[in-house]
């Protein structure tokens, strides 16, 4: 009996912290080519005010691109975030926003005067 209960209890507390957990993904092209494979993207929450009502950001989340160009972060609150892709040593942000279903921001890496910008496709 304490064992179901318990079993029912972990299971319980699974869930709840995997269903208001959402995602954020999508491909990022180059010259309409995906980028290469290994490219590092970060994603930085939003600062939140803390007790004392200073801001403070979270620590970000990082992943790198697949073979496809592709991009996946789980985000465990909505809000808006930063979403930073580091090509050729140079960061290039676009916020992007964090909702309780998955969000795709599909993403164009363009050089313009010598600059890249990003913005979604």
């Amino acid at each position: 009996m304490k064992r179901s209960f318990f079993g029912v209890l972990l299971l319980t507390i699974l869930w709840s912290t995997t269903a208001h957990a959402a995602r954020i993904f999508g491909d990022i092209k180059l010259d309409g080519k995906p980028l290469p494979e290994g490219v590092l993207v970060t994603l930085q929450r939003a600062a939140k005010p803390d007790a004392n009502g200073k801001p403070v950001a979270g620590p970000p989340d990082s992943t790198k691109t697949d073979k496809v160009g592709s991009y996946k972060f789980t985000v465990k609150e909505e809000g808006k975030c930063t979403l930073t892709v580091l090509y050729e040593k140079q960061p290039i942000a676009i916020e992007v926003f964090s909702y309780k279903e998955p969000t795709r921001y599909d993403l164009i890496l363009e050089k313009k005067e010598g600059k890249f910008t990003l913005r979604r496709k």
